[in-house]
């Protein structure tokens, strides 16, 4: 695992976000974390981020705003966009806006670890 590789987790749930970065660390990934979407935006433009954890839900910017503000800004880092309030017409959305996956809340802790490690680490099982 490439422990150089820096993941942004955007989520105004303290709990998730702790939740994701200790999983995350003890994946050998270094986590930075933001509160709302436009901590997140700044902290993607100013630094090198290998991935964004993005949620749908936050106070102010949506995750929806801030995803395609992120697909225009830095349309290299893929991100990762997780909600619990989804649905088909949600996911298409996310995939038109850029997204590279799609989760819905809840889901197992080791599925966006193994997404994570997919989308990182494409030609590794």
């Amino acid at each position: 695992m490439d422990s150089s590789a820096s993941i942004l987790v955007v989520d105004d749930d303290p709990a998730m976000r702790s939740l994701l970065r200790d999983f995350l660390v003890r994946g050998g990934y270094q986590v930075m974390e933001a509160a709302s979407g436009l901590e997140g935006i700044h902290l993607a433009e100013s630094g090198r981020i290998d991935l964004i954890i993005l949620d749908k839900e936050m106070p102010g910017m949506s995750g929806l705003d801030v995803l395609s503000f992120l697909h225009q800004r830095v349309p290299a880092v893929p991100v990762i966009f997780v909600t619990a309030f989804g649905g088909a017409d949600v996911a298409e959305e996310c995939r038109r806006r850029g997204a590279r996956h799609y989760l819905e809340k809840p889901f197992r802790v080791t599925a966006i670890v193994n997404t994570v490690h997919a989308l990182l680490h494409p030609a590794e099982p």
